[in-house]
């Protein structure tokens, strides 16, 4: 008896996680330039993409946890 592993859960969840970190690389490299928009502009996109890149990261170590498990 063969057992096969799906690693179609665990290879979507590296993509998105790629996919996820990239855009929140995205969010923070656009914001103002500091002295061209208020700083709590600034402060708040840099902030929102470094949750983002972070819950990318998360995405992208579950699903190499869960591939290297499979």
């Amino acid at each position: 008896m063969t057992i096969v592993h799906d690693v179609r859960g665990p290879g979507r969840l590296i993509v998105v996680g790629a996919l996820v970190t990239a855009l929140g690389l995205a969010i923070a490299a656009t914001a103002p330039i500091f002295a061209t928009a208020p700083i709590d502009r600034i402060q708040h996109q840099q902030t929102a993409g470094g949750f983002v890149v972070l819950f990318g990261w998360v995405a992208l170590a579950w699903g190499t946890h869960k591939f290297g498990r499979s």
